[in-house]
């Protein structure tokens, strides 16, 4: 299905306020193959801005430690006053960077993090959206139809940078793709926006991931790319996506098919389903009516640990659709996200790329319900997650 190339909100968002109180984030997701081995991982790259005009040419991460004491304060501490009870130890500030973040949604899955003074972001261009890098040689880029980059984490560099808030590894990936399915119009709350421009996109290329090769193929990549910006993070965070459908009707492969949930915005989810290029879409912030619930559980442990389990059920006055997902709790684990406010606000994520579930659609006919679609989705992404407040 031809979609147009470049939509407005595709490119770089942060304008007037926002370039100071504000971020921008683009989010990609595929799935590749080990060459060696055949096992299949899902991968994450994102695109993260946050308050370039605050400090242009040096990054300024939030949870960098700053010693707040003078030397009165000092003086005030060691001799044991009611002064030292009271003092602030810490400084905090809103943070200031670009970032690349790569890692692996999956068993054994990992992220890395590089930072990037706001200077080095380059925008605005016809052949390619964002561009980040320094003179040392170290470039990512995502275009249209292409991203490339690559991001890497020694331990040492931990140790040093615990700020970092990731972990240690590598990652290189040269990928080209194609956005099958989008969907608009896009949402726009009054902190947030989101735009789902690839909920169904093809790969096609590899990827590096701590040395291991994998290799990428576009009727199997099964990928997604969105954005979120604005002022501020929702939260809670809930999020699914998958292209991986097989009818349970007649047991046929859909490739025409995508399913993207994103929330929670006032109560509601967003929800944007295509099946075999009929939309059926629920939008958090349009006037059309529906009700809609939604729940992340954790089941009890079973034969294959631990779940986590993510239901949606919507109703409108035309139709009912439910959806029912699965993720193995030892195939995700916790990104980190600095909120732009500051103050040591974290937005952590549990996800995971490996959810299973079904998805059903049904008309109403007065008051009884027909089933029309009824299908197996796999390689789910499955995200839930809330701000994290520092400790007063």
């Amino acid at each position: 299905m031809a979609v147009k190339k470049i939509s407005r909100n595709e490119r770089y968002m942060l304008k007037g306020a926002l370039k100071r109180n504000g971020f921008d984030e683009w989010r990609i997701v595929t799935n590749g193959f080990n060459k060696t081995t055949g096992e299949e991982k899902t991968f994450l790259i994102e695109f993260y801005v946050v308050n370039p005009a605050l400090s242009p040419d040096k990054c300024v991460l939030g949870f960098k430690s700053r010693n707040k004491k003078s030397a009165s304060d000092l003086q005030y501490a060691l001799a044991g006053t009611q002064a030292a009870t009271t003092m602030q130890t810490e400084e905090f500030v809103q943070p200031s960077f670009a970032m690349v973040k790569a890692g692996m949604l999956s068993e054994n899955g990992k992220q890395m993090n590089s930072y990037f003074p706001p200077n080095q972001l380059e925008f605005g261009k016809t052949d390619y959206l964002i561009k980040v890098g320094g003179a040392s040689g170290e470039m990512c880029m995502l275009t249209d139809d292409a991203t490339y980059g690559s991001v890497c984490v020694t331990s040492a560099d931990l140790q040093e940078k615990p700020e970092l808030l990731c972990q240690a590894g590598s990652m290189s990936w040269s990928l080209k793709f194609k956005k099958q399915i989008e969907f608009t119009p896009d949402y726009h709350g009054a902190g947030n926006h989101w735009a789902c421009f690839g909920a169904r996109t093809s790969f096609e290329g590899r990827i590096i991931f701590d040395g291991e090769e994998y290799v990428v193929m576009p009727k199997k990549s099964y990928g997604y790319i969105d954005k979120n910006w604005g002022k501020n993070f929702v939260s809670p965070v809930y999020h699914l996506n998958s292209s991986n459908f097989t009818s349970i009707i007649n047991g046929k492969v859909m490739d025409h098919s995508c399913v993207a949930v994103q929330g929670v915005y006032n109560d509601k989810l967003s929800v944007l389903i295509c099946l075999e290029g009929n939309k059926i879409e629920f939008h958090a912030d349009k006037h059309k009516k529906y009700t809609i619930t939604y729940e992340c559980t954790e089941m009890p442990e079973d034969d294959d640990g631990v779940r986590l389990h993510w239901t949606v059920s919507i109703h409108d006055r035309k139709r009912v659709v439910d959806i029912d997902v699965f993720c193995n709790a030892s195939a995700m684990f916790i990104r980190d996200y600095e909120c732009p406010e500051g103050g040591r606000k974290l937005l952590k994520i549990l996800g995971g790329g490996n959810g299973t579930g079904e998805l059903k659609v049904f008309n109403k006919i007065k008051k009884n319900l027909e089933l029309i679609e009824d299908v197996r989705i796999a390689n789910v992404v499955c995200e839930y997650g809330n701000i994290e407040f520092p400790e007063t």
